[in-house]
């Protein structure tokens, strides 16, 4: 498996990684100064010498020409260059060289070693042991660093010759000439921008230990942490998203906790609800089957009817319990319809007419009949309907009344209908509004009534299907009020439009 050799933190990997830049820029540029600009510069500077080399040879031709006491050595000065160190150089027949400036001893040997004897006396025509006029481009004269070499010739013969010679230099990262602050500033350049390139990667290494801090506090489960002012830039905006992952969670976590405390409540109060009609049943299935114990046949019978009332109330419990688990696992499909809510309310309140008169209560419609087209499971809406009126029944004392209505939401888009089911009973608790619809709520009036306490969580939970809602409040000055709303169907809301 091939290893990686990484650093444990980015900052030792950023500046190994600047460094590595660094040293790569400058291996770069030596090899374009090697490749590029050193031939071309040679190239230029052999150009040049040729060409200086030339007119120095015609001007010392001149020069002697007039007088053989010439000013030789200040010829060679005003010919002088420092755009590449250039020695010009003069040797008349005699063997002496003339430079244009002093030469260390060894630059002197060095260049009398290659140079031709010179000629014995001067002729009046060219000897053949001198080199030909022009830059000197063979190998060995390359090797040399001779430039160009130009005879001074006069009437009478070859006076001598010029040399233009580059003496050998020392490796160096830049030219000679380049003035001292330039090549100050280089190393101050390459440091200032070094460190701050490394101070910017220490705040951005502290904003990602930021994130750093964060994950890990979320990992050993404080939700509560949070990125202090994340910024705009991409790395603010990824903390800016982690503190909404992290409120998820929590929000999360809170609503497992509910689920969990609202399951542990569910088992106790199913194991109450059971626990009563079974312990009924029991006592008195063991009174009918004592045979120490006389009963007579009327109490016979009404311990039966007892029995049988309780496992009516324990299968009513059962389906409720069954029913409010699919409709919130969605395992109940709707069978939509369009349907006139307003006709189905009046008709299953007059279904209850007789149960209300029994029981000693009046139940009203004051809504408007105008219809109210809805698109909804009709059974389920009846469902709705029965429990609040079933509802109403077990808490609304003896003489009390319960008042339907039904109209549209003003000022509502889309469109919806509310359909409210008042009484002028005790009402709600204040502190109980928040749980009407939570399961196994019962009045405290009605604990002794009966009924599965499942009623109004089924209600909110088809209402919720049916993309409604729902809301209980109390009435001023006695009361309480069931308030149901639903959309009204397309159809109708085009039409009316």
């Amino acid at each position: 498996m091939k290893r990686r050799f990484r650093s444990p933190s980015l900052f030792w990997t950023f500046a190994g990684a600047f460094l590595v830049v660094l040293i790569a820029a400058t291996a770069l540029q030596v090899l374009v100064i090697a490749t590029i600009v050193e031939p071309v510069a040679t190239q230029w500077a052999e150009s040049r010498a040729d060409l200086i080399a030339r007119e120095t040879a015609q001007e010392i031709g001149a020069a002697l020409a007039e007088s053989p006491e010439a000013d030789i050595r200040g010829i060679l000065r005003s010919h002088h260059t420092e755009v590449r160190p250039i020695i010009l150089a003069y040797r008349p027949p005699d063997g002496r060289i003339i430079a244009d400036r002093p030469m260390p001893p060894q630059y002197r040997r060095r260049l009398q070693s290659f140079m031709p004897p010179p000629p014995d006396t001067i002729t009046g025509r060219h000897d053949l042991r001198w080199p030909r006029r022009g830059p000197i481009a063979d190998r060995e004269s390359r090797r040399r660093r001779v430039l160009s070499r130009y005879p001074v010739v006069l009437d009478s013969g070859i006076a001598g010759e010029v040399i233009a010679w580059a003496p050998p230099r020392r490796f160096t990262l830049w030219p000679r000439a380049t003035p001292w602050p330039i090549l100050l500033s280089v190393p101050i350049a390459v440091l200032l921008a070094g460190s701050a390139g490394l101070v910017m990667f220490r705040l951005l290494l502290k904003r990602l230990r930021a994130l750093d801090n964060l994950a890990a506090r979320v990992t050993a489960g404080d939700l509560d942490a949070r990125v202090r002012d994340p910024g705009a830039d991409e790395i603010g905006q990824l903390g800016a998203r982690l503190n909404r992952m992290t409120e998820s969670l929590a929000e999360a976590k809170q609503r497992i906790e509910e689920s969990d405390r609202q399951r542990r409540q569910l088992l106790a109060d199913i194991s109450h609800e059971l626990a009563t009609p079974l312990t009924s049943i029991h006592g008195y299935a063991e009174t009918l089957l004592e045979p120490s114990v006389p009963v007579s046949e009327e109490e016979r019978s009404a311990y039966l009817q007892n029995v049988l009332e309780e496992s009516k109330r324990m299968d009513l419990l059962i389906q409720d319990l069954l029913d409010l688990t699919r409709l919130e696992a969605g395992a109940i499909s709707l069978e939509r319809v369009r349907l006139d809510w307003t006709a189905l309310c009046r008709n299953t309140m007059n279904r209850f007419e007789s149960r209300f008169r029994e029981e000693g209560l009046k139940i009203l419609w004051s809504g408007p009949a105008e219809q109210a087209w809805i698109l909804a499971d009709g059974r389920r809406l009846e469902q709705v309907l029965e429990n609040l009126l079933i509802n109403a029944l077990r808490y609304v004392p003896v003489g009390g009344t319960v008042t339907l209505s039904l109209e549209p939401v003003p000022e509502t888009l889309p469109p919806r209908f509310r359909l409210t089911v008042a009484d002028d009973g005790p009402g709600f608790p204040p502190e109980d509004l928040p749980h009407v619809f939570d399961r196994f709520y019962r009045a405290d009036a009605a604990r002794s009534t009966g009924g599965s306490g499942l009623g109004l969580a089924i209600v909110q939970e088809i209402i919720r299907l049916h993309g409604g809602k729902t809301r209980a409040e109390n009435r001023k000055p006695v009361g309480a009020s069931i308030l149901v709303e639903l959309p009204a169907s397309e159809t109708t809301a085009s039409t009316e439009d």
